[in-house]
């Protein structure tokens, strides 16, 4: 008897030591502390180091064993796993974060290509210029749509869209070269529903197209003022004969 009571008095520090794993604050913490701790100790997780979609693989497997994990947040945990837990050689959005002044470029660009890249092409946002309270509209209204970000990230992620893509910055050479309605239609209409919406709506009349942009608007679209007319005009001119 006293062997096996030392076995589980030895197991049951090890898990204990498992769990008391540090894990870095942000969204994902509070649902792996819940949905992860309950089988296995922490330390299985901060040990790791693993691209975003080695990630995904491993929270799905543990789904298959058991772990209850909505869709949502099976995306939340993922993307804090992925900025906490990178690859060797990439430094943990964490610990940028912590960095006198802020979050770098390095963290911000991350943040692209982890949450707003899950959902659509980088190309919306290179091809964009727009002043800071623009790119805080459309930052909130991505949250909205659930990119998941702390107040601290959505702030280091305006300032460095405002500073690389704003008003006085050089334009991309890709955004000279497009119409500036289908960035507007790809920027802002394409983040809600697919476009084959809008391609199989051939013939529509302009005042018709006016109409369902101002409508989508009413919506929650939040497409700029000085925007809506470039749209409008692009709609009709590619979409308004069949």
């Amino acid at each position: 008897m006293r062997w096996l009571f030392v076995a589980l008095f030895t197991t049951a520090a090890a898990v204990a030591a498992g769990q008391n794993a540090s894990l870095p604050d942000g969204d994902g913490k509070a649902i792996i502390t819940g949905a992860c701790a309950g089988c296995h100790g922490l330390d299985l997780i901060t040990a790791k180091q693993a691209s975003k979609e080695d990630w995904a693989g491993v929270v799905d497997r543990m789904k298959t064993y058991g772990a209850t994990l909505s869709a949502a947040q099976t995306t939340t945990v993922v993307d804090y796993l992925a900025k906490s837990f990178p690859p060797k050689g990439a430094a943990p959005a964490a610990a940028a974060a912590g960095q006198a002044g802020g979050a770098s470029d390095t963290e911000a660009k991350a943040l692209i290509s982890g949450v707003c890249s899950s959902c659509h092409g980088a190309d919306l946002i290179t091809s964009k210029k727009a002043d800071k309270t623009e790119w805080t509209g459309i930052v909130d209204r991505m949250k909205t749509y659930g990119a998941t970000l702390t107040a601290a990230q959505t702030t280091s992620l305006v300032d460095y869209l405002a500073a690389t893509y704003g008003t006085g910055a050089a334009a991309p050479a890709t955004a000279a070269k497009e119409d500036p309605g289908k960035v507007t239609l790809e920027g802002f209409c394409a983040s809600c529903h697919d476009l084959d919406l809008i391609t199989a709506r051939k013939g529509t009349p302009k005042a018709e197209w006016q109409d369902i942009v101002d409508r989508m608007n009413a919506r929650g679209a939040g497409v700029p003022d000085k925007d809506i007319a470039p749209l409008v005009e692009y709609l009709f001119k590619t979409y308004g004969s069949k």
